[in-house]
């Protein structure tokens, strides 16, 4: 970016920037012009030159200090000095400035460009010096004096934020920069009332309704209304107006719930240890989903809960939109991950949304001498042994662990928690439960299967190996299960 495209957008930078007129100072000595003089005058005259460039400094630095405290700005200064080179010479407070901050005289604030840059906040320190020397690299391009807002931080870590008129002096021949004066005051106070507004209209544009809390009395003061609010007799203690509110218009079986939550220990406490606490109700009046929300409003010098506030949220919009959001996902995985025979998961699930999830344990079964039964019951019957198994298998297992169709006559379970012991327990009834089967084709056919389990706390995908192992294991006798720990 070039210096004029900088300077155009100054105000995007750290604080908030704006500019105004500068003093005109024109009752200065003026220098002497070499030039009209002969040579061997030279060297005098520009001593001469010298001596009035900083007499003139001098009477200017006067004359900027007097009018910038005429604007008020009392409470701090500092100037620093520039050569023609425009090379910082010097940097100076005033002691008004080191009393701001917390410092104690010249040494606990030493009069260095150094001790202004360790005043800064931490975080932002780094882009206001560079601002600071951009704007001196490229001054001319910048009206005389701008004012800033920013952050400072006092002596014993607090946060001060200081709104003050930075000033570029410039000599008038060459326009080089020569002093650049600041001076600001304290303003936080004035800030935080200004975040604390614009916290307030905020939290009236997003709640539909919502109280500004006084936590000492619970009086209130309300920031939003809506007209099922206006209708419920009005309590001056916020939490039985609350009441009042779910009496006359929440759904019965949200009621017993809501009254339980409006209880002042339970939500200062809530609001302590998690920043907020929320209920979600039903209201017939309105006929619309809300989200009930305490959260901190303000704290007391000492951080304890000065305000909390209430806000009450439409969230209609939202929940059809989440409802239908999950049937369209529940069609899509139906239609996806389903497999359409055995009506389980199939590999796909695996791949894409198991193969990497923490779990206690991985079994991987296939039916034994399923050639046999393909032969012996025909293709239908061995579709019916697949369908059966699988339905066996998922209602042996709860509903948070997960049973798919790994491929072929192959089966794979998952355990997410479990202990070895009822793991063993689980493979046994699963045992004597496919035993049960009979194929319709042939009820003599007997269906079995071998189980090879890897128990362990791991990924899926790194217990899948060894829990082939073991289903190798097993498939040596049939009919029975190996388990492996990790």
């Amino acid at each position: 970016m070039d210096d004029k495209a900088y300077a155009d957008s100054i105000d995007n930078g750290v604080g908030q920037f704006n500019a105004e007129a500068s003093l005109v100072v024109d009752d200065l000595a003026p220098l002497f012009d070499l030039s009209a003089y002969p040579e061997e005058m030279r060297e005098l005259l520009t001593e001469c030159n010298r001596r009035i460039d900083e007499a003139n400094s001098k009477y200017r630095t006067a004359k900027y200090r007097e009018d910038m405290f005429a604007k008020g700005f009392r409470a701090g200064m500092y100037f620093c000095t520039f050569d023609r080179d425009e090379q910082m010479l010097s940097f100076e407070f005033n002691d008004e400035t080191r009393q701001m901050l917390g410092y104690d005289g010249l040494e606990d604030l030493p009069n260095e460009f150094d001790s202004w840059v360790k005043t800064l906040v931490p975080e932002e320190r780094d882009a206001i010096v560079k601002l600071f020397w951009d704007s001196v690299r490229m001054h001319r391009d910048l009206p005389d004096i701008t004012h800033a807002t920013y952050r400072m931080q006092k002596k014993d870590g607090s946060i001060i934020w200081v709104t003050g008129a930075g000033r570029f002096i410039r000599r008038p021949d060459d326009g080089s920069l020569e002093i650049y004066m600041g001076c600001y005051r304290d303003v936080t106070a004035q800030q935080e009332l200004e975040e604390y507004l614009k916290i307030i209209e905020a939290i009236g544009k997003v709640f539909n309704f919502s109280l500004f809390i006084d936590v000492n009395d619970m009086s209130y003061r309300m920031i939003s209304s809506n007209e099922y609010v206006e209708k419920v007799p009005k309590d001056p203690d916020a939490l039985k107006f609350l009441r009042n509110n779910v009496a006359d218009s929440v759904a019965e079986s949200f009621r017993p719930t809501l009254y339980d939550w409006l209880d002042k220990d339970k939500i200062l406490a809530a609001i302590e240890e998690h920043g907020s606490t929320s209920m979600e109700f039903y209201s017939e009046g309105a006929q619309r989903w809300y989200d009930g929300i305490f959260m901190v409003g303000d704290r007391n010098e000492d951080g304890s809960l000065a305000h909390i506030v209430y806000g009450c949220q439409d969230t209609t919009e939202a929940k059809l939109q989440s409802l239908a959001q999950q049937k369209k996902i529940s069609e899509f995985e139906t239609e996806v991950y389903i497999d359409s025979l055995s009506r389980i998961r199939n590999r796909k699930f695996l791949d894409e949304k198991l193969i990497y999830e923490p779990c206690q344990a991985v079994v991987m079964a296939d039916i034994d001498r399923f050639k046999e039964v393909n032969d012996t019951a025909g293709h239908r019957g061995g579709d019916e042994a697949i369908q059966k198994v699988a339905e066996i298998l998922e209602q042996s297992l709860r509903k948070e662990d997960v049973v798919l169709r790994y491929g072929g006559d192959e089966f794979m379970m998952v355990f997410f928690s479990i202990t070895e012991e009822d793991l063993k327990k689980k493979l046994a009834h699963l045992k004597a439960e496919l035993r049960k089967i009979r194929i319709s084709s042939n009820q003599e056919v007997v269906i079995t299967m071998s189980f090879g389990a890897a128990f362990g706390t791991g990924l899926v995908n790194n217990l899948i190996k060894t829990a082939d192992e073991a289903l190798y294991e097993s498939k040596k006798t049939r009919d029975t299960y190996t388990v492996i720990e990790l």
